[in-house]
């Protein structure tokens, strides 16, 4: 009997493909994916047992049965617990060392989760290795799988020869762990964490590239290595034709130069602080290329924390790159995963696996690829080795998450050769915090001097806040005498809800002034908003001709929640913020006035609102909360206009002193507060009784996964019909399963994704109710009826929008 891993039919004709050839395929890309992180071996290790399960007639009659199109069970065979068991009984016994041990469950946690992570110990103390090596062997067919496996996939004396070079790695890593971090068990086992999910990684990436390969019977194009020679070369030709001759033009111009000047520095973290209109998209770009080409890194990634601004930074990329389709933008899961046990999901063939050149994607996506339990985010962190990640705004990194995070970058640059740059013009602290990011020695790549600074002083912020604050009248009113007063007017709120109400308000006034008025928020699609900001850009640009001729009658307004506020090359006259972190007034002051069009100072005014809900968003509240000390602060230093770099670290200073406790993610467990970061070190909660012991991994992998949420609430993206995703709505609703063609569907998804909304699981149970949200292909795609898209606030909640 041959040996199969999977059968297609291809034009036609029937196309197996044996065990043994996916093995060492699988075996092959894993190790490939690792192969500059020292850790290559241990890859090729699981790669090449991850399948040894389906070596048996049992597995053979069930792909057969599949193909023939009779009913199976997807996952009624199970076959990872049997390359599991094979490990322990080879290399985790009484004469195995500590070290030896450590490496066989590593290697099994990796084969025992390529399709769905398990907990090595869950919350209640169970064991899950025990679990599985106390399965009833002839339930899968143990003996015959490993018998057959090794007379025609592999030899024994291979995996044993892979297992002594996996034993170096993972010996060699532990060592330099416990030296980096004083013995501190606690702390090296949180990166043993990270290890195990970068092994998994390897194989999941391993696993299905082969598969879809296979599948669909064409071969995925090799990792040529990018010729960033060429690409430095076509930036540096585009950036030698931008005007430097005004003032502010020339210090971006030395901010540029600044940084590819550091690109020799070696891999490590590094922070880049500059202003907001400091260029820092183009600075970047510039570094990341000099950087690559520097030390032949295999990609450059950009996590961008909105989509609007991650729209816009990717036609600045493109622009200044001479092979523009190999940008890849990722920031959508319209295919929404399903846990199929031990069965390889056909839909996840199509999640994006980060193998292109260049990827601008959000820093959700980032934070799921090294945190959550979906195999399409863990298959991406492979991605991250050897590869430069810019952060931006690295400031909107959600409180909660804020130590693991630091952990996770220590883990990338120390171990998987990435060179990591936070970028921000309101630098966190992260250093001073208790379980710390290692900066470089030497961390920040660009200095300015005090009269560089004073250049990007353009507005001037005016604290309106009160004891009280404002309910929405005065709000409205507010604005309105602010729009009569000037020629522009931004209004940025803390909440979508927020948003609308005010916008509906604020529209009887732009109408009496014969004015223009848009809505921005993350309700409209990344297509929607996208063209609505270009058609605002040119509003506001006419006005600013008119401004410089002496004009500026006309009248332009936006109310929009935070998705304007970073990165956004656009400006105003005038700003309205209502009350959040000093990172966001900072973010906000860099909307006016932005180079200076206006020609007097900017206005910036700072105001609260009463009884302001903010349901989830604690984020806001402690940030509420050490904004107000810091506006006492300046108050005490005389600083009247915009705000210094010393009231900004000062703030931070409050704000970590006012998180203490919540920067490790807490959660709730049996009434008991824990930490995340806990479960991922040690887990000593659950792990302490006596059948754990001869244990090393205790760390519940699946429970935390599930656990971790960027946001307080779980989000998924759906499909709106705005514009051209109507026609891809149609095309999906048409799509049968029979019909299902892999290299379609993926093109129809590529498209999808500017036409898509993140919602909450009750808003998703609210327009279900409501009858306007619908589940097509098995409920693997949701989508959004004519009714429930709105042309000004995109995506509506219909009882509000009936107020």
């Amino acid at each position: 009997m041959k040996l199969l891993a999977h059968i297609t039919t291809y034009k036609g004709k029937r196309k197996e493909q044996s065990l043994k050839e996916h093995s060492y395929k699988t075996a092959k890309y894993a190790s490939e994916c690792l192969l500059n992180t020292k850790f290559s071996n241990t890859a090729y290790l699981a790669g090449l047992l991850h399948d040894i399960g389906k070596a048996t007639q049992l597995y053979n009659e069930y792909l057969e049965k599949a193909f023939q199109g009779e009913k199976v069970q997807r996952g009624s065979v199970n076959h990872t617990f049997a390359g599991v068991i094979y490990l322990f009984e080879k290399f985790h016994t009484d004469v195995n060392s500590p070290m030896e041990k450590l490496t066989c469950e590593i290697t099994a946690t990796a084969i025992g989760s390529h399709h769905g992570l398990f907990d090595c110990v869950d919350l209640d103390g169970n064991n899950g290795f025990i679990h599985r090596l106390r399965k009833d062997r002839s339930s899968l067919c143990y003996d015959e799988a490993v018998s057959s496996f090794f007379e025609q996939v592999a030899d024994e004396s291979e995996v044993q020869m892979y297992f002594q070079k996996a034993v170096k790695e993972i010996t060699d890593f532990f060592e330099e762990a416990r030296i980096t971090y004083n013995n501190n068990g606690y702390k090296t086992f949180f990166q043993i964490s990270m290890l195990s999910r970068l092994i998994l990684s390897s194989v999941i990436e391993g696993d299905r590239r082969n598969t879809a390969e296979f599948m669909s019977q064409w071969k995925e194009d090799e990792r040529e290595d990018i010729n960033w020679d060429k690409w430095l070369a076509y930036c540096e030709d585009q950036l030698s034709k931008l005007d430097t001759s005004s003032t502010l033009n020339r210090i971006r111009h030395d901010i540029s130069g600044q940084c590819i000047a550091f690109a020799g520095n070696p891999p490590d973290i590094y922070r880049l602080n500059v202003p907001t209109g400091g260029g820092k998209t183009l600075s970047l770009l510039r570094y990341a290329l000099a950087h690559a080409q520097e030390f032949n890194k295999k990609r450059i990634i950009y996590s961008i924390p909105l989509l609007s601004v991650l729209d816009q930074n990717v036609r600045v990329i493109r622009d200044y790159v001479p092979d523009k389709e190999k940008v890849l933008e990722h920031h959508s899961n319209v295919v929404h995963e399903k846990d199929k046990g031990e069965e390889l999901d056909p839909y996840e063939l199509l999640k994006e696996s980060w193998g292109a050149p260049v990827i601008v994607s959000t820093l959700v996506q980032l934070l799921d690829i090294l945190f959550k339990h979906q195999t399409s985010a863990i298959r991406r962190m492979q991605a991250l080795c050897d590869s430069v990640v810019v952060i931006d705004e690295v400031q909107s990194l959600p409180v909660k998450v804020t130590e693991m995070f630091n952990m996770a970058m220590n883990f990338l640059k120390q171990y998987c050769n990435a060179t990591i740059i936070l970028s921000s013009a309101t630098q966190p602290c992260f250093e001073e915090l208790k379980w710390p990011i290692h900066l470089a020695k030497e961390p920040d790549m660009v200095h300015l001097d005090s009269l560089q600074l004073r250049t990007f002083i353009r507005a001037q912020v005016i604290d309106c806040t009160s004891p009280y604050g404002m309910d929405l009248d005065e709000c409205t009113e507010f604005c309105g005498n602010l729009v009569k007063k000037h020629s522009s007017v931004l209004i940025v709120c803390n909440t979508k809800s927020q948003a609308r109400k005010l916008f509906r308000r604020l529209q009887k006034e732009a109408k009496q002034l014969g004015g223009y008025i848009l809505h921005l928020s993350t309700s409209m699609c990344q297509e929607h908003r996208s063209n609505d900001l270009k058609e605002l850009q040119n509003k506001l640009s006419l006005l600013q001709d008119d401004v410089r001729n002496g004009g500026g009658q006309q009248k332009v307004i936006c109310v929009s929640t935070q998705v304007i506020e970073a990165g956004m090359d656009i400006s105003f006259e005038a700003v309205v913020r209502v009350l959040a972190g000093i990172d966001n007034l900072v973010q906000v002051i860099g909307r006016c006035n932005r180079s200076n069009e206006y020609g007097n100072i900017g206005k910036v005014y700072l105001i609260h609102l009463k009884n302001e809900d903010l349901g989830m968003l604690q984020d806001i509240k402690y940030r509420q909360i050490c904004t107000r000390k810091v506006l006492e602060f300046r108050k005490q230093i005389g600083e009247t206009s915009s705000i210094s770099g010393q009231a900004v670290h000062r703030y931070y200073q409050y704000l970590f002193e006012e998180i203490r406790g919540k920067v490790r993610y807490p959660v709730k467990s049996y009434g008991t507060e824990i930490y995340l970061m806990d479960l991922l070190s040690n887990n000593n909660g659950s792990a302490n009784g006596k059948e754990n012991d001869g244990y090393l991994l205790h760390q519940p992998f699946k429970t935390a996964g599930q656990i971790f949420e960027v946001f307080d609430k779980d989000t998924i993206d759906v499909l709106v019909p705005y514009q051209q995703g109507k026609k891809l709505i149609e095309q999906l609703k048409s799509m049968e399963e029979k019909q299902f063609h892999l290299e379609n569907f993926k093109e129809i998804m590529q498209k999808a994704k500017k036409y898509t909304v993140s919602i909450f699981e009750n808003e998703k149970e609210r327009l279900e109710r409501q009858g306007v949200l619908h589940g097509i292909l098995e409920n693997r795609i949701f989508v959004l009826d004519d009714k429930a898209y709105h042309e000004s606030y995109g995506l509506m909640d219909m009882e509000e929008y009936g107020e």
